[in-house]
């Protein structure tokens, strides 16, 4: 019976969701052409060449997962789990990062570098979702106890790097798989209200000041942006003036000023190379592109054969939703800086790669959703 349940009038080429691989596809070209500007005016070749392998190889995984059935990814997902775990684990022994943040997220093999918690967001939406099915299913026992535990494992990795941007990513997802599943109000209100009763005892007991400083001086600088415009808000300043200068039709490709001069414009203030290079204009397409793929990721949950399918698709959007807000949000001021990149868009091999997983397993769930009617 699963046999004809995964096989039974399944045509992939004319079932495959090709608005979604459409949408994926102009997001990572659009992002293809914002490094090769970022490329062209800091003489780096190396960025546009990474980023495209990096785009290549996620789109053949995209691919692969996207022809696999999704049902399979139960079973796979406990692999893939604990293989991630086990990166989390090795990169706080043998991990490197960036010197002035003391973050050590990196694996580094040669002149290859990857991030596991990138891959640990993709693992962490399984297994969350595995246990959310089964509690609204009723199937099983402990499964809050499970629930609670493997989602926790994570995220206390995460943590111990220190990377909080990216342990908050992790939170939100959770925060979003468990309202979407339905779970009764008085277990979200009691875990929001222990958050709140932790980070009143962190904060009267004085653990704060044991953060590293520069995650210290972001708050400070966020809540106090007209302090130190040349020290702690001197990044955010100028990718907030650059972002303004394209004003509506921007200066045009590779002849803006922020990939020069703003800190990290390949990666954290990406969004600032495109607003001043492309304008309102620009920026407002990229927005629209985003939307447009979030939208259809909904369609794809509301459709989904199961609630399994549902919880998965909605934690990856959660994921990438995060990851949106945040990083456009600190480019014009409105967030702290947690350097969080723009999916898609931003520099990086391991977060294109497993944003592009991330659309294959989607993809995945699209093709074998149910079908509206008049399709």
């Amino acid at each position: 019976m699963l046999h004809v349940e995964k096989s039974q009038g399944l045509n992939r080429i004319k079932h495959y969701d090709w608005i979604m691989a459409i949408l994926t596809a102009a997001l990572c070209s659009f992002g293809l052409i914002v490094i090769a500007s970022v490329s062209k005016q800091l003489n780096s070749p190396g960025l546009l060449l990474k980023q495209g392998i990096g785009v290549a190889l996620g789109t053949v995984a995209m691919v692969i997962l996207s022809l696999l059935d999704y049902k399979d990814f139960r079973m796979l997902g406990y692999v893939a789990y604990a293989f991630s775990t086990l990166l989390l684990v090795l990169v706080l022994f043998i991990g490197e990062g960036y010197e002035e943040t003391g973050t050590r997220g990196w694996l580094v093999l040669g002149p290859v570098s990857y991030q596991p918690s990138e891959l640990g967001k993709i693992t962490f939406v399984l297994i969350v979702a595995l246990y959310l099915e089964r509690i609204v299913t009723k199937t099983g026992k402990y499964n809050y106890i499970k629930l609670i535990f493997f989602a926790a494992l994570p995220i206390a990795l995460v943590l111990l790097q220190p990377d909080i941007g990216t342990s908050l990513v992790y939170v939100f997802i959770f925060m979003c798989m468990i309202f979407f599943a339905g779970i009764p109000y008085k277990y979200i209100f009691a875990a929001a209200g222990a958050g709140i009763v932790s980070l009143l005892v962190f904060y009267f007991s004085g653990l704060y000041s044991r953060l590293p400083e520069h995650l210290l001086d972001r708050f400070y600088s966020f809540f106090n942006k007209d302090a130190d415009p040349l020290g702690k808000n001197y990044q955010v300043r100028l990718a907030i003036q650059y972002a303004g200068s394209g004003q509506l039709w921007g200066r045009g490709w590779g002849k803006g000023m922020a990939a020069e001069t703003v800190p990290y414009s390949w990666t954290d203030f990406i969004f600032s190379v495109v607003a001043e290079e492309f304008g309102f204009f620009g920026a407002a397409v990229l927005i629209i592109l985003f939307l447009a793929f979030f939208a259809r990721c909904i369609y794809i949950a509301w459709y989904a054969r199961d609630k399994y399918g549902s919880f998965v698709v909605m934690g990856i959007v959660a994921m990438i939703f995060a990851h949106f807000m945040e990083n456009i949000g600190m480019n014009i001021g409105l967030l702290p800086v947690t350097g969080i990149p723009l999916p898609f868009i931003s520099y990086g091999v391991s977060s294109v790669t497993t944003n592009l997983l991330a659309v294959g397993i989607i993809l995945s769930i699209s093709l074998r959703k149910k079908r509206p009617m008049f399709e």
